[in-house]
C-alpha cells in the first residue's frame, strides 16, 4: 500500500442499507474512503474500508442522496397517537433525530480516529481503523480480533452474521461444502493466501467433471455440474474472498484477476406467445384440453389449485409483474385512470401497468383479491402442468455445457415454463406488438435498451412475421 502525503485526513463516509427490501428496520454499513491506495500499473486505485454499524432504520424512511433518516412522522411510537397531533409530532422528531444523531456522532469519531492515528501524512492500515472504530462500536464482537481469518471459520461467521435471505445463505453452505470436498480429494488444506488463479483453475475442473463425495454419511458419484452453475459457485466464492479482504485478512489477490472469471453461457429461456396464452386461458374450451382433463382427473374442469396457479400466472404475463408482486394485488391497486399501482417488493420502486382485459377479468373472478401465492418451487411445478394440458407441446432443443461435455436435450416446451416465463412473456410480447421498449423498460426495470433485448426472447419465426410488416419486406407500403 502507497501512503499518502496529507496531514489531516479529509474521509468520505457514505452509509448504505444492509438490506434495502426489508419491511422492518435494517442496520446500516458505510464505506469509509480516507486515501488509502494500491498503485497498480502506474495507476492509483483506491480502497475504501467498508464497516458494519449498529445503527438501524427503515428503508422507506431512509434518504440515500444526503445519507440521513428522512423527517417522517413514521417514526413516531404509536402510543402517542392516542394523546395528540403535537405528541405525536414531537416523538417523530425525537425518534428520526436520534438516528441522525447517532450517524453524525458516528462521522465525527471516525474521522477523529482517523487523525490521530495518521503520523506525518501516513494513513492507518483497514485493519488499525477497523480495530479502533470496534473498541467504540462493537466493543464485545466483531473486531478484528474476534473475526476468524481461516477459510472455513470465516465462511461460518459470515452466513452467521449475514443479512441476506435463507436462499442466499444455503447457497453459501453448498460452496462451503464444495470446497471441503475438493480440499479432501486433493489431500490439500486451503487457506485465504492459496485460493490464486492455479487453485481456481484446478477448482473449475473439479467442479466441472464427475466426482465422488459424501452425502448422509454415504460416499456417492456426482455427476460434473453445469458451466452456469460452476460460474455460480465461483461468483459465490469470489464473495467470500472480497468479504475477507475488506475485513483486512490477507488474501490472494489473483480474484480480482479477468481470468479469475465468472463463467457463463446463454441458457435457453421460453416466452409464450398470445396464442399459448390464450390456449392457456381457454383450457375449459378447448376439445383438445378437456380430453386431457376427462383423461388426468375426470373433471371437465380445471382443478382448484391449478386454476388458482393458472390465474396468477396470466396475470403476471399481462402485468409484467414478478412473481413476488402478484399476491399482493388489491382492488387498491387499481387506479382511476384504469392501471395498476404498486411498489415492487424487489426493487421498492412504485410502477403502473395499464389493465389489460384478462387482468380485469381475473380479477373480478376473485373479487379484486387475488388467490394467495405458493411456494415458488409449487408453482413451478403446476404451471408445467397446466401448461401440458393446455397443449403447449412445441418440441425446444437446449444446448449446454456439463461435465465438459456439450449436451443438446430435446423437451416440450410445457417442461420449460416457470413462474419467471410470464414476465418474460409480457416483456416479449408487448415489444412483438410494437410498445416502444422504453415504455416496457419502465416496467421490466431494465436500465438499457441491450440489456433489455437480451432478456425479450423472440422466436426466429415471430421475429420474421414481425419484420413482414417492416415497409423494406413490403413494397406496397413503400409506394404509399
Amino acid at each position: 500500500m502507497c501512503l499518502t502525503n496529507h496531514i489531516t485526513i479529509m474521509a468520505k463516509i457514505s452509509f448504505y442499507l444492509t438490506n434495502p427490501k426489508a419491511k422492518n428496520e435494517t442496520n446500516l454499513f458505510c464505506f469509509i474512503n480516507y486515501g488509502l491506495y494500491q498503485t497498480v500499473n502506474g495507476v492509483k486505485k483506491y480502497y475504501p474500508l467498508k464497516y458494519y454499524t449498529d445503527i438501524s432504520v427503515y428503508p422507506e424512511l431512509w434518504n440515500k442522496e444526503l445519507n440521513r433518516a428522512k423527517e417522517s412522522i413514521k417514526w413516531a411510537n404509536p402510543n402517542t397517537y392516542e394523546i395528540s397531533v403535537q405528541a405525536v409530532k414531537e416523538s417523530a422528531k425525537i425518534n428520526y433525530q436520534r438516528i441522525n444523531s447517532k450517524i453524525e456522532y458516528f462521522e465525527n469519531k471516525t474521522k477523529e480516529i482517523l487523525n490521530r492515528l495518521t503520523e506525518n501524512g501516513n494513513v492507518p492500515s483497514h485493519d488499525k481503523l477497523r480495530y479502533e472504530l470496534d473498541k467504540i462500536f462493537n466493543p464485545t464482537k466483531g473486531n478484528s480480533e474476534t473475526t476468524p481469518k481461516d477459510l472455513f471459520p470465516f465462511i461460518d461467521h459470515l452466513i452467521k452474521t449475514s443479512p441476506h435471505k435463507n436462499s442466499t445463505l444455503k447457497s453459501y453452505l453448498v460452496v462451503k461444502k464444495n470446497l471441503q470436498d475438493y480440499q479432501t480429494a486433493k489431500k490439500t488444506v486451503l487457506n485465504f493466501n492459496n485460493i490464486d488463479i492455479d487453485f481456481y483453475n484446478s477448482f473449475v475442473e473439479y467442479l466441472t467433471k464427475p466426482r465422488t463425495t459424501t452425502q448422509n454419511g454415504k460416499r456417492v458419484k456426482v455427476a460434473g455440474l453445469s458451466k452456469n452453475t460452476v460460474g455460480t459457485r465461483i461468483k459465490i466464492l469470489k464473495t467470500f474472498v472480497s468479504e475477507a479482504n475488506e475485513r483486512g485478512i490477507i488474501v490472494s489477490p489473483d480474484y480480482k484477476k479477468k481470468s479469475f472469471k465468472v463463467l457463463k453461457e446463454e441458457s435457453v429461456t421460453i416466452y409464450l406467445n398470445e396464442s399459448e396464452l390464450m390456449k392457456m386461458y381457454d383450457i375449459e374450451t378447448s376439445p383438445e384440453s378437456l380430453n386431457i382433463l376427462r383423461k388426468e382427473f375426470n373433471t371437465d374442469t380445471l382443478p382448484l389449485y391449478l386454476a388458482k396457479v393458472r390465474d396468477l400466472f396470466l396475470v403476471g404475463c399481462y402485468t409484467g409483474l414478478r412473481f413476488s408482486d402478484l399476491s399482493q394485488l388489491k382492488k387498491e391497486n387499481i387506479t382511476a385512470e384504469n392501471t395498476i399501482s404498486i411498489k415492487t417488493q424487489k426493487t421498492n420502486i412504485k410502477i403502473e401497468v395499464p389493465i389489460h382485459p384478462i387482468t380485469r377479468q381475473i380479477f373480478e373472478k376473485y373479487g379484486y383479491q387475488l388467490p394467495r401465492a405458493i411456494t415458488n418451487q409449487k408453482f413451478n411445478e403446476y404451471i408445467k402442468d397446466v401448461a401440458k394440458i393446455a397443449g403447449i407441446n412445441e418440441l425446444v432443443t437446449k444446448e449446454s455445457t456439463k461435465g465438459g461435455f456439450k449436451v443438446s436435450e430435446t423437451t416440450e416446451k410445457y417442461n420449460l415454463v416457470t413462474s419467471h416465463t410470464a414476465r418474460r412473456s409480457f416483456a416479449t410480447n408487448a415489444f412483438l406488438s410494437d410498445v416502444p421498449s422504453i415504455s416496457i423498460m419502465k416496467i421490466t426495470g431494465h436500465k438499457t435498451e441491450s440489456a433489455f433485448m437480451n432478456y425479450i426472447k423472440m422466436s426466429a419465426k415471430d421475429n420474421a412475421i414481425k419484420m413482414q410488416s417492416h415497409r423494406f419486406f413490403n413494397p406496397m407500403l413503400i409506394a404509399k
